[in-house]
């Protein structure tokens, strides 16, 4: 007589503007390795829709109706979600029971709240999003920016890049395979996981090349932008500052072409004769050094931000890691340019508000 082996039960928890990619990928990646994956939230008419408005589902059942005992493992996607997610005693009750109870609990991203929440977290080595890291280590975590942590049962991740290696562990640790499928050691970070990530819905290669364009025409525009600034500066510290960034742009470049080639990905440059290069060249005509630290510094915002938004929108780890340091990066350069503009910007006034020599004796 052959043994029934009874599938594994998983819950994946879901709130509102929860971050697509860290729901889609496990949930497709465990149906496929044959679990039976439930999806609970707060209400059951509730239709939840993700961060980036490309999964919409609704839930099986609540964290109010089930009990923690009945599953083996506990997802938390992150994004928007998890801070709704940790107003609710319910689903903070249920995810304290499960880690109570020994159970696989995974949480990513934004994730880590709810765990903060319950206070589960003390003496645990952990991981999360950036912006979170100092309220984890207020609640006891020993915080590592890490794409994996593991602490016994606990799984934790940082954002969308690690979701392939996040699913990978959570396997693993339910003991489960995918037909055709091999995965990679968790810890081999030179793996590629944007495959299995795309296979499981994650970002697909032509996004990942796309995405790398676009950062490599950022930093391109950028590092010719700051060559010009510093052939227009007239003050030694300021072509220095110029000439620093400038450098950093072409280890960007260099870094995300590197990238873009080992994916056999083609890179499209914008025109320098295009709108925005002939209007940069005519601007500088007529700038001082104050202005010029003014255009600087709003380049460097804008590159914050839009690199900030490329390293959550892809599922690709070795990708993402260049934009991590790219956004660090260029964070720093943007509070050196802005200490420079608020030196020269004061000594302006200073000097403005300073009495003529004729105009004093005159007095």
């Amino acid at each position: 007589m052959t043994e029934k082996i009874e599938k594994k039960k998983v819950a994946i928890l879901v709130e509102q503007h929860f971050e697509d990619s860290e729901f889609q990928i496990p949930y497709t990646a465990l149906q496929d390795a044959g679990a039976e994956v439930w999806v609970l939230g707060s209400r059951m008419n509730e239709n939840y829709a993700g961060k980036q408005q490309k999964v919409s589902i609704k839930p099986d059942a609540t964290t109010t109706e089930m009990h923690a005992a009945d599953f083996d493992a506990v997802i938390i996607p992150g994004g928007m979600a998890p801070d709704a997610m940790r107003t609710n005693m319910k689903t903070v009750r249920f995810v304290s029971e499960a880690v109570r109870q020994g159970k696989v609990v995974a949480a990513v991203c934004h994730g880590p709240q709810v765990l903060i929440e319950g206070d589960l977290l003390r003496g645990k080595r952990a991981t999360g999003f950036r912006a979170i890291r100092k309220d984890m280590q207020n609640a006891g975590a020993n915080f590592d920016d890490v794409p994996l942590a593991v602490d016994g049962q606990l799984i934790t991740s940082r954002q969308p890049g690690d979701i392939a290696i996040f699913t990978t562990a959570i396997l693993r640790r339910l003991n489960l395979s995918i037909k055709d499928t091999a995965l990679p050691d968790e810890n081999n970070l030179d793996a590629e996981w944007w495959k299995l990530a795309e296979g499981w819905g994650g970002s697909t290669k032509d996004e990942i090349v796309d995405g790398i364009n676009t950062a490599i025409r950022g930093e391109h525009y950028a590092l010719r932008a700051f060559e010009h600034y510093a052939e227009k500066a007239t003050d030694e510290e300021l072509r220095a500052a110029f000439d620093d960034i400038r450098a950093t742009k072409q280890e960007h470049l260099n870094r995300l072409e590197g990238r873009l080639a080992a994916l056999g990905g083609q890179k499209t440059l914008q025109s320098e004769g295009s709108g925005a290069w002939a209007t940069l060249k005519s601007w500088l005509q007529s700038s001082d050094d104050v202005s010029v630290l003014r255009r600087a510094l709003g380049d460097l915002q804008t590159g914050v931000v839009d690199t900030y938004n490329l390293r959550n929108s892809l599922t690709d780890p070795a990708t993402v890691a260049i934009f991590d340091v790219m956004e660090v990066t260029i964070a720093e350069q943007e509070q050196r340019i802005a200490d420079l503009y608020h030196a020269r910007t004061a000594k302006e006034q200073a000097k403005a508000a300073t009495p003529t020599t004729g105009a004093a004796a005159s007095a």
